[in-house]
């Protein structure tokens, strides 16, 4: 019976790693998508402003959660529709020093990278 469970444990656990994959190749396509359609990149570079307002200047507290920019945030992941908000959950739950976080970080940071510059951050 012993020998039974094994191959089990095995072929369950490269099941799971490749579900994991393909989420996370999933997640990059999407985030790709997003940014080759300009309307959908004009949205997602708003949710890129609002999450910023969430995070503290260097060397300050953590704000206190503002509840109009959390639903500020939510809308427009809405308005990306449920393709992203899954691509959006899989970033999120990834370890981001994993190999797959690393992707996923990657990849935001290139859809980031698409979304002009905010005159206010050149001022710093």
């Amino acid at each position: 019976m012993r020998l039974l469970i094994i191959p089990a444990v095995a072929c369950l656990t490269a099941f799971a790693a490749t579900s994991a994959n393909a989420n996370v190749d999933e997640a990059i396509a999407v985030f790709e998508k997003v940014g080759a359609d300009a309307d959908k990149l004009a949205v997602y570079c708003d949710l890129s402003d609002a999450i910023d307002e969430t995070e503290p200047e260097e060397g300050q507290p953590e704000p206190k959660e503002d509840p109009a920019i959390e639903a500020e945030i939510d809308g427009y992941i809405e308005k990306l529709g449920p393709e992203f908000e899954a691509a959006w959950g899989t970033a999120d739950e990834a370890d981001e020093n994993s190999a797959d976080g690393k992707r996923l970080g990657a990849a935001l940071e290139a859809l980031d990278a698409k979304c002009p510059e905010d005159p206010a951050d050149g001022a710093e």
